[in-house]
């Protein structure tokens, strides 16, 4: 297989997160939806969580007693620029889509 034939030539456009904004309340709510907006008009949303809140999450009767969510975002806090930087990080590292699912509206 020729490796060049694995890249596609000429100019083509990457989207880049333009925006991002809370869709629950922080104050409220342990496991917080946020919405991902990006250059090409496309959503993707995650869940942003703290290490304190997810303690609190699990202190609440649930069934089953533990999850697995791969959209799952955990912050030192829920500051705008903390959570601002991480997903900043995540999108520099190529991360952010594994951390986020798309919305279709």
């Amino acid at each position: 297989m020729d490796i060049k034939s694995s890249f596609i030539e000429g100019n083509i456009e990457v989207p880049y997160l333009e925006r991002w904004k809370f869709d629950d309340d922080p104050k409220e709510f342990d496991l917080v939806e946020v919405t991902l907006t990006f250059s090409d008009g496309s959503e993707r949303w995650s869940l942003v969580t703290t290490p304190q809140k997810l303690v609190n999450h699990f202190k609440k009767e649930m069934e089953p007693p533990g999850f697995n969510i791969k959209h799952l975002i955990i912050t030192k806090t829920m500051d705008h620029d903390d959570i601002e930087k991480t997903l900043k990080y995540l999108e520099v590292n190529d991360e952010l889509t594994e951390a986020s699912q798309s919305l279709e509206r």
